[in-house]
Parts: structure tokens; C-alpha cells; sequence
């Protein structure tokens, strides 16, 4: 009864009661003795525990109780060999690297393709939203701001002082109808205007006034050479011929049309 009882500690217990008085409980001190398997040695008390005031428990080590398959000890578990392989070998591994790449190569290509779908519906749908054409006398669009923008009131006065000029409506000249008041009688004055939908056509446009200006110096330095020659002439012994006006005067209508 005591081995199945105690089959799961693997040791024999035996109670010992009615020991010397205890001071502190004032009851009989008792002791519990405990028995385990040691193969290889003799006997001998191994500890002494006091769990309670004069209650004690003594650990016994022999080789007396062995043979009872119940309290001998569990053998002890030998230690397996661990194997470690890769799990794969080197050829395998660099298809997989070289599949790993293809694909986030593949992965990249369409994305990009999706963007630019994605970007080409964009700018479709705002060139659908942008009027086709304005009317006659209208103001150069300068196309979609981008979100977030912040108009510069300055650069917006230069640019659009800079449109008057180009279209002859400087100085408050804004009537298409207006006639020059130099060339008295002229027909009604063509004003050009440009829709500008992004920033490259507002580039383009950059250009034209830049090579406009270009061409007025050239008039101007033209101009110049001709009074230069003018006065050469008149200071000369032989005057011009009367019924031929000079060549900067027959030149002014154009370059006021300019």
C-alpha cells in the first residue's frame, strides 16, 4: 500500500508520532522519514526540513529500496544527435534569389504601368473640364493651378502687364476696337491671345515674348543706324531726293505696327 501510494514520488515514507513536548505548539513533535533510491552508495541522511514548529521531515539515500521497480529512479533520457541540413542546396538557392528578383522586377513594371494609366486618365479628364476655346478679347488662361498654390499677387501683375504689352493693350488699352492714336484711321487692331493648359505651353510662351524683345533691340539698333546714315546724308553736299522719304521713315509704319 505505501509503494502504490508513493509510486509517483519515488520514495518510501514512514511517520514517526508522540515525540518530546514542542514549547512553542505545546503538542507532540513528529517526524516524517523519507527513503530514496541511490544506487552506488551507503546509507545516510542526505537533509533535515522543519516545513512546521517541531514538525520535521528527514531524507534518507539508500541502496536498501532499489530493487522495487516503483522507487527506483526514472533512467535518465540520453541525449539525441541534432542533424542540421540546409534546406536547400546552393543551385537551388540562387533560382530562388533569381526568382525573388524577377518577380519583384515584374511586381515594379506594373506599378509603374498603373501609374501612368493613372496619371494619363488624369490628365485627360482635365483637359476635358479646361474650356475648348474663349472668346474673342478674353484673358490668357494660364492654365490648372496645382492644388495647394498660393498665387504671388506681384508675379501675377508683372505677368499680366507683360500680356498687355505683347497684345497692345498697355496702358489701360484693354478695347479690342482701340486704334493706335499714331497711325490716325487705321483699321481695328488684331489682338493675339494664348490659352495656356501647363506649365511647358507657359514656357513656350516665356520664349516668345523673350524673342519678341530680341527683335525690337534689333529694330531699335536698325533704327539707329538709319538716323546715323540720315544724318550722314544731310550733312553730305548732295541732298536726297525729295519725292523719296528715307529709309527709317518708310520703315516707321511698319515698325509702329510691330
Amino acid at each position: 500500500q505505501a509503494s502504490k501510494q508513493h509510486q509517483l514520488k519515488r520514495y518510501h515514507s514512514q511517520n514517526y508520532v508522540n515525540g518530546s513536548r514542542c514549547d512553542l505548539t505545546g503538542r507532540a513533535r513528529e517526524t516524517e522519514v523519507r527513503f530514496l533510491c541511490e544506487e552506488g552508495a551507503g546509507d545516510y541522511i542526505a537533509r533535515v526540513d522543519e516545513p512546521q514548529s517541531c514538525s520535521y521531515i528527514l531524507t534518507v539515500h539508500t541502496t536498501r529500496i532499489c530493487h522495487h521497480p516503483f522507487l527506483r529512479p526514472p533512467a535518465g533520457a540520453a541525449p539525441q544527435p541534432i542533424l542540421c541540413q540546409p534546406a536547400l542546396s546552393p543551385a537551388q538557392y540562387v533560382e530562388y534569389v533569381r526568382a525573388q528578383v524577377s518577380d519583384t522586377k515584374r511586381k515594379v513594371e506594373e506599378i509603374s504601368e498603373e501609374l501612368k494609366t493613372l496619371d494619363t486618365r488624369l490628365w485627360s479628364e482635365r483637359d476635358a473640364k479646361t474650356p475648348a476655346q474663349p472668346a474673342e478679347g478674353a484673358p490668357v488662361a494660364r492654365g490648372d493651378a496645382a492644388p495647394g498654390d498660393k498665387p504671388d499677387p506681384a508675379k501675377e501683375a508683372t505677368f499680366w502687364e507683360r500680356v498687355r504689352e505683347v497684345t497692345g493693350q498697355a496702358g489701360g488699352q484693354e478695347d479690342s476696337a482701340a486704334v493706335s492714336p499714331r497711325r490716325g484711321g487705321y483699321a481695328r487692331k488684331k489682338i493675339h491671345f494664348k490659352v495656356i493648359r501647363s506649365p511647358g505651353d507657359l514656357l513656350q510662351f516665356i520664349e516668345e515674348l523673350k524673342e519678341s524683345t530680341k527683335k525690337a533691340k534689333e529694330k531699335a539698333s536698325e533704327e539707329e543706324e538709319e538716323e546715323e546714315q540720315e544724318v550722314a546724308a544731310k550733312a553730305s553736299p548732295d541732298p536726297p531726293n525729295p519725292e523719296e522719304p528715307p529709309a527709317g521713315e518708310r520703315e516707321r509704319p511698319e515698325e509702329e505696327e510691330e
